[in-house]
């Protein structure tokens, strides 16, 4: 590959500039009189495409702080709204209804969860992977079901 002729420092930098500001190569050669290959010379030879992906990563590395800022935002709004709830609930007058009471229920298994995998616990989920049940679990899970045929004799196996 052939050097290109030459420009100009100004020339260059603006070149760089809308390089770096996503113009098109096409667009660039167009404006500046000059032929696409010179424009990726110099983003080649000057390493103006590693320092274009770095700028990237650092814009796609704020957006994702920004996500995270959000999301800790969001979450804590969350407990809010809940804490609030669960206080109401718990101070009027009349009794929860039993789908307010399960609701109150998967708030605190949700906030259990998230607080297990804060302190690196496993939780439920984690907990169940892959295990095999052995006869006295079986037999457990069967007993609470009512319409299940196992009796409560513990010694019996199940076939």
């Amino acid at each position: 590959m052939s050097q290109p002729k030459k420009l100009g420092v100004k020339k260059l930098a603006t070149i760089k500039r809308m390089y770096m500001e996503y113009k098109s190569i096409s667009a660039i050669a167009r404006e500046f009189d000059v032929q696409r290959s010179t424009i990726n010379w110099h983003i080649n030879s000057n390493g103006w495409k590693a320092e274009r992906k770095l700028s990237e990563n650092e814009i796609f590395a704020a957006f994702d702080d920004g996500k995270k800022v959000d999301f800790v935002k969001m979450t804590q709004s969350a407990t809010m709204i809940m804490a609030r709830s669960l206080e109401e609930l718990a101070t009027r007058h009349e009794p929860p209804t039993i789908n307010e009471a399960t609701r109150a229920a998967d708030i605190l298994k949700t906030l259990d969860n998230i607080l297990r995998l804060d302190e690196g616990k496993p939780t439920d989920i984690v907990e169940n992977s892959d295990k095999p049940m052995d006869d006295k679990e079986l037999k457990k899970k069967l007993k609470a079901d009512p319409f299940s045929n196992i009796e409560e004799d513990d010694d019996e196996t199940i076939q």
